[in-house]
Formats: structure tokens, C-alpha cells, sequence
């Protein structure tokens, strides 16, 4: 059931972006809204870390990182929300999930983990799947499209950022059994800092905050907070990460596929749907392959 609510939590953030614009609601408002209220649900969850930003959370030896994890959420968050509203629930979606490419590089590099055939199999094929699903028409040509690449771009590098953080973190052991403290002070940190932005640009006279935007913020950062709830309680019930992460992956990029073409009228053509099979094939292979060689 957790898996279930997950998804489905999960696919309604990119749905509250892709409605943003619909109802003129202003992003970096909403999303600092959002943070505040993902830092006081994990506060009232987490009763044993006691009051946020204590004296003992402060000096712990991972709050550095919960700070660089909170500057990473609240930009990796803007760019995702400017993405899905131009370049759409899917690609974005796509883009995300495919950040797996990085994470998988970057712990055979560091970790020196296990790079096998697999391994190149499936991330040749994720290769093969950007190349399609950045194709317009259903004729293949291997000229990018315009002008949304570069934010694609970002929106990969900060999703990768954040996953290889999260997984040093898991890796090293550095948080230990304070797994949810970190995770809520990480979204605490990035609503001090969109705080912070937000003060200057009101005081600038650039930005004015609104009933409308702090409601669109609170109902983002209910499904916000327990799409990572439900992750860490999952891995908690015994969940292999290594197989929870890629499936959920693959389940929320066919979910908010189904959403955006049916309620959102988005357009794929034959090369778009063939890319979307092949990212969800790489995902699951590079799943597999992970899984097999621990």
C-alpha cells in the first residue's frame, strides 16, 4: 500500500506544477510555502529529534551536508517546476527519473562499484531514450529541440546531485538512525533560503506574496513531504533500495505519462513513446544489474 500511495503522491507534484500557470499561482512562493510546511510535518512526525535546528542538530557532523541537500532542493525544485510548465509532466518526469545515468556513474567511480554488461546495456539504451523522447515529429533526426534542452539539462544534474548526496549520505553512514531529522532539516534548510530570497525580493518591491500562492504552497507540500515519507518508511519495512528506487522510478513516469496525455492533452509521437519504453527498460535493467552484483 505504501508503494501505491508513494506513485501516487509522487506524480501529484508534477500535477500542482503543470497547474501553477493554470491559476496564475507564483512558483518561488509556493515552493518556500511548501518547504515550511514539509519542515513542520516532519517536525510534528518526528517527535524524537525534538524541536528543529536545535543546539544538537546544528553540531551535528551531517548538517553541513542537510544545508548543500536544502540549497540543492529548493533550485533542483524551481527548475522542475519551469520544466514541467514549458517543456511539459512528461519529458520532465522522464528527465528526472533518468538521473539514475549519473547516480550509477558516479558510484562506480567513487565507490568503484560494479560496472558490468549490463550495466553499459542499460545505459546505452537510457542514452537511446533522450535522443527519442527529445524528437518533435516521428521522423528521427539527431538535432536537439528547442529552446527547453538546457533546462532538461538542469533538471538531470540537480535530480543526479541530490540522489548522490542522499546515497553518500546512506553509504557512509554519516546520519546513521537520524535518517528522518536529516531528510525534514534538509527541507527546513531550503525554506530558509527561499525565505531569505523571498525578503529580498519583496523588499525590492519585485514580489508580493499571496493567500492564493500559500495555499497552492501548502497543497504541494503535503504530497512533497510523504513522497519522501513514504520512501524512507518503505526502506524501513525492508525494501531493497537498490529495487524500491528504480521501480517507483518507472511507476511514476507511466502514471504522470497517462496524466499528461489524458488530462493534460500533452502530444507524443511514435519516437516519444518508443524513448519512454526504453528509459523504463534502462531503469530496470540497471536496477537488475545493481541488485545481482551485491
Amino acid at each position: 500500500m505504501e508503494f501505491l500511495w508513494c506513485i501516487t503522491v509522487t506524480t501529484c507534484i508534477g500535477i500542482g506544477f503543470k497547474l501553477f500557470s493554470r491559476f496564475k499561482i507564483n512558483t518561488l512562493n509556493a515552493i518556500v510555502i511548501n518547504y515550511t510546511v514539509c519542515l513542520i510535518l516532519g517536525t510534528l512526525i518526528d517527535t524524537e529529534s525534538g524541536w528543529p535546528f536545535s543546539r544538537s542538530i546544528i553540531q551535528g557532523r551531517w548538517f553541513a551536508l542537510d544545508v548543500v541537500l536544502g540549497l540543492m532542493f529548493i533550485v533542483g525544485f524551481n527548475l522542475t517546476a519551469h520544466s514541467i510548465q514549458k517543456a511539459g509532466i512528461t519529458m520532465t518526469t522522464l528527465i528526472q527519473r533518468m538521473s539514475i545515468i549519473l547516480t550509477v556513474s558516479f558510484t562506480v567511480i567513487l565507490f568503484r562499484e560494479h560496472f558490468g554488461w549490463l550495466e553499459f546495456g542499460g545505459l546505452l539504451m537510457a542514452l537511446m531514450a533522450i535522443v527519442a523522447i527529445n524528437q518533435k515529429t516521428s521522423t528521427f533526426s539527431l538535432k536537439l529541440s528547442e529552446p527547453f534542452p538546457m533546462i532538461l539539462v538542469a533538471v538531470l544534474v540537480l535530480s543526479a546531485a541530490i540522489e548522490i548526496l542522499l546515497y553518500y549520505v546512506e553509504k557512509t553512514g554519516i546520519v546513521g538512525s537520524d535518517q528522518m531529522a536529516f531528510t525534514t532539516h534538509g527541507f527546513g534548510c531550503a525554506a530558509i533560503f527561499g525565505w531569505v530570497s523571498l525578503a529580498w525580493l519583496v523588499f525590492k518591491k519585485k514580489l508580493k506574496l499571496t493567500g492564493r500562492d500559500v495555499i497552492a504552497g501548502i497543497l504541494l507540500g503535503i504530497p512533497n513531504f510523504f513522497s519522501i515519507f513514504l520512501l524512507l518508511k518503505m526502506l524501513n519495512q525492508g525494501w531493497n533500495g537498490s529495487l524500491m528506487y528504480p521501480l517507483v522510478n518507472v511507476s511514476v513516469l507511466l502514471l504522470s505519462t497517462i496524466v499528461a496525455v489524458i488530462a493534460f492533452r500533452e502530444k507524443l509521437n511514435r519516437l516519444n513513446w518508443i524513448g519512454i519504453g526504453l528509459a523504463s527498460a534502462a531503469i530496470l535493467i540497471i536496477a537488475y544489474a545493481h541488485t545481482t552484483s551485491h
